[in-house]
């Protein structure tokens, strides 16, 4: 595999380290990762890794230290935080989007012992003596520490182990049906449980990921997912709606030979769904719902359930337990649930009972035990003694005419944020609202802005509507 670095000769996969280990043993020369300036092979993978693995250890990083991996998608970013995780410490992947007091607030919190960036001394690193082996470390070990910004702009440090992060990564493989001929083209950002997600599967069967740091060239995306030849292409609903509304006749003589898109981040709606099943009919459009604490609990494939289950994010995953409170809310037990947020017991008290995450989310099951989100505990309004899901106005809204998107919040009152190519009749829309809603259901204002506050994955800020932004 060319060198004598990682002689293992029975691999159990434990630590995440053990992937690219197992890759450079059975398919050695075989292409493993790639970005627009080259690509490497699983044996170069886990050489490189090695390297920085063994950088690390002779800069005193021991195991359970933290070690930030500050860099864009790239064959980098692989190499360092596979490096990290081989050298025993915990990755704590930075997204370069991040504002500086967002990253002072991480830094803060997370106590890095260095930082792997494109300010370190990578060609000291990549001349350093690789590892013999990856320093031991036990599956219920820390692998990464996910800072999750969400709706709120606060960093929170979820806690996830190689067992919890291994749990998940067979659901998927299993439900995705992954093989050594799958090759993915990734540009969800990889300091998030998604796009890292993908990385991991990938290798994990063998396959290959070509990396480009989001959507914003989008030629040079579409052109990877030709040439790469590739099989896979996960993305959000904001993708999709890019890619359909602006490049669709490219997007579709493109991707003819990809056999999956996983969509996640934010609801995919129905009408895209179907869309891009028009699009590309070979195509299997699959959903899951999870969180960067339990992540991948459920799937669902929109293209086996059809229409009538657009709205639906799927049934659990293996050993998820899945249930819903007295509230509505969604419940999760099982491996893949993170052990608590980082020096934050108050929130992992409020969060976590017995093993369990309280979701905040709110859902409802079918007849066949498919779940439906139907909304967030903190973000019904008590209005007049009566309580409203914003979400459920908002589906309602959505089919109005010329409404492409809305938002619903309210405190004093009840607004409607909506997006539309121009001003429409505040009295049709309430008319047309009290038809399928109760009268305290219906908005008592309707505002018109060129766009809805969202976090860089789709999620909406409603917090920032309340407060009076657009």
């Amino acid at each position: 595999m060319g060198g004598d670095f990682y002689t293992v000769t029975h691999l159990a996969l434990h630590k995440l380290s053990d992937i690219i280990v197992q890759g450079a043993l059975h398919w050695p020369t075989r292409e493993a990762v790639a970005d627009a300036s080259g690509s490497l092979t699983y044996a170069e993978l886990a050489e490189q890794s090695a390297r920085v693995a063994a950088w690390l250890v002779g800069e005193g990083i021991r195991p359970g230290d933290r070690v930030a991996v500050h860099l864009p998608n790239s064959v980098r970013f692989v190499v360092a935080h596979f490096g990290v995780q081989s050298a025993g410490a915990v990755s704590v992947p930075l997204d370069p989007a991040l504002t500086p007091p967002q990253v002072a607030a991480i830094i803060a919190s997370a106590e890095p012992k260095c930082s792997l960036d494109a300010n370190s001394s990578w060609g000291e690193i990549e001349a350093a003596t690789p590892l013999v082996s990856p320093v031991n470390c036990a599956a219920d070990d820390l692998a990464a520490l996910m800072f999750t910004t969400g709706t709120t702009g606060q960093p929170k440090g979820v806690m996830l182990t190689h067992a919890n992060i291994f749990a998940a990564l067979r659901n998927i493989v299993d439900f995705i049906g992954y093989t050594e001929q799958d090759r993915e083209v990734i540009t969800l950002p990889l300091s998030h449980n998604f796009g890292l997600g993908h990385v991991y599967c990938n290798l994990l069967a063998g396959g290959a990921v070509y990396l480009e740091p989001g959507l914003a060239r989008v030629g040079r995306v579409l052109k990877a997912i030709k040439e790469f030849g590739a099989t896979g292409f996960p993305t959000t609903p904001l993708g999709i709606a890019l890619l359909l509304d602006r490049y669709g006749e490219a997007f579709a003589e493109r991707a003819q030979r990809l056999r999956f898109m996983v969509v996640n981040s934010a609801p995919l709606p129905p009408e895209r769904a179907a869309q891009l099943q028009a699009l590309l009919p070979q195509l299997n459009v699959l959903v899951y719902y999870g969180l960067t604490e339990a992540s991948r609990s459920t799937f669902i494939s929109l293209t086996r359930e059809g229409p009538g289950r657009y709205r639906s994010v799927g049934r659990p995953m293996k050993d998820v337990d899945l249930q819903l409170d007295a509230d509505g809310q969604v419940l999760i037990g099982g491996p893949t649930v993170t052990p608590g947020y980082w020096r934050d017991l108050a929130a992992t008290e409020s969060a976590l009972s017995a093993g369990v995450l309280h979701t905040g989310d709110l859902g409802r099951f079918d007849a066949d035990g498919y779940l439906y989100i139907t909304g967030r505990i903190d973000d019904i309004i008590n209005f007049g003694g009566y309580k409203i899901n914003p979400l459920a106005v908002e589906r309602v809204l959505e089919q109005f005419p010329g409404l492409s998107e809305c938002a619903v919040v309210g405190s004093d009152s009840v607004v409607a944020y909506y997006v539309a190519a121009s001003e429409l009749d505040a009295d049709a829309l309430t008319q047309y609202c009290r038809g399928q809603l109760q009268v305290y259901e219906t908005p008592t204002q309707f505002v018109r802005i060129d766009h809805l506050p969202r976090t860089e994955s789709g999620k909406l800020k409603r917090k920032v509507l309340i407060s009076g932004g657009g």
